[in-house]
């Protein structure tokens, strides 16, 4: 089945050919998954409320915070003129994403001069919601994945240096 991450139709058909889904990546549409768990009664393991968090960056600082884990400072975008403010508040360089929906670079713009500030303003995307985060100065990034099976055993997986 090749489809789209929002694809009700194509995932309903995943859902009722398999015992359990699981997912390791926050683009997952959580409504439209939400939505044929209960439909089908598939199994999802790790629920849905975690894609909440992690679909969205703006929750997922939150959450972190909340949590007491440091993030970098950050602020929410909406607009041209909240971009303005964020800037001001947390100078440069600063990274702007997209809220949700990009990976790997995709939906993202260094800010790192007043010319970029420019530049971002000329072609705002319509209906951006994005973060501005502070560029943080870091030696390496690291990945770690934990699992929890259905006797609850959790499992660390080894830390690996992305």
């Amino acid at each position: 089945i090749v489809a789209g991450y929002g694809d009700e139709a194509a995932l309903t058909e995943l859902a009722e050919k398999s015992d359990l889904l699981t997912y390791e990546f926050e683009n997952v549409d959580q409504d439209v998954l939400a939505r044929v768990q209960k439909r089908t009664g598939v199994l999802v393991p790790q629920g849905v409320k975690l894609l909440t968090v992690t679909s969205n960056r703006i929750n997922e600082k939150n959450f972190l915070r909340t949590h007491g884990l440091p993030t970098t400072d950050f602020a929410k975008v909406a607009s041209p003129a909240e971009l303005k403010v964020a800037v001001k508040e947390l100078g440069f360089p600063a990274i702007l994403k997209t809220v949700s929906g990009g990976y790997d670079g995709h939906g993202q713009w260094d800010i790192n001069s007043e010319q970029d500030v420019k530049n971002m303003l000329e072609k705002w995307p319509k209906n951006l919601l994005a973060i501005l985060e502070k560029r943080v100065d870091f030696v390496k990034e690291i990945s770690v994945m934990v699992s929890r099976d259905n006797c609850d055993q959790v499992k660390l997986w080894p830390i690996t240096e992305n």
